[in-house]
């Protein structure tokens, strides 16, 4: 059995919260209790990708997403449960640094 699959949602950060991420971490809480998935949400700090915020990375497949909004709760939680794979139109990557 292969390791849990968990939503970290930036909620700590400097942007992510002012553009809504709590919002979007409530979502999707509610929406892993309502589809009864084994995923598991939690807040974080910073994940670096400020301008591309609400961001979120679900692990452990290391998926970045960003500029999520709540109402993209129901197809996150839906397509990692099933494992579907990411939701393409909301996948950002992180420049690396030089």
């Amino acid at each position: 059995m292969g390791k849990p699959t968990k939503i970290y949602v930036c909620t700590e950060g400097k942007k992510c919260p002012k553009r809504g991420s709590k919002k979007v971490f409530a979502q999707l809480k509610a929406e892993v209790d309502q589809q009864a998935s084994s995923l598991e949400v939690k807040g974080c700090g910073c994940l670096g990708t400020c301008k591309k915020g609400p961001s979120l990375i679900v692990t452990p497949d290391k998926v970045r997403y960003g500029r999520v909004k709540p109402e993209d709760s129901a197809e996150i939680v839906k397509a990692h449960s099933a494992g579907e794979g990411p939701v393409e139109r909301l996948v950002i990557t992180k420049k690396k640094k030089k």
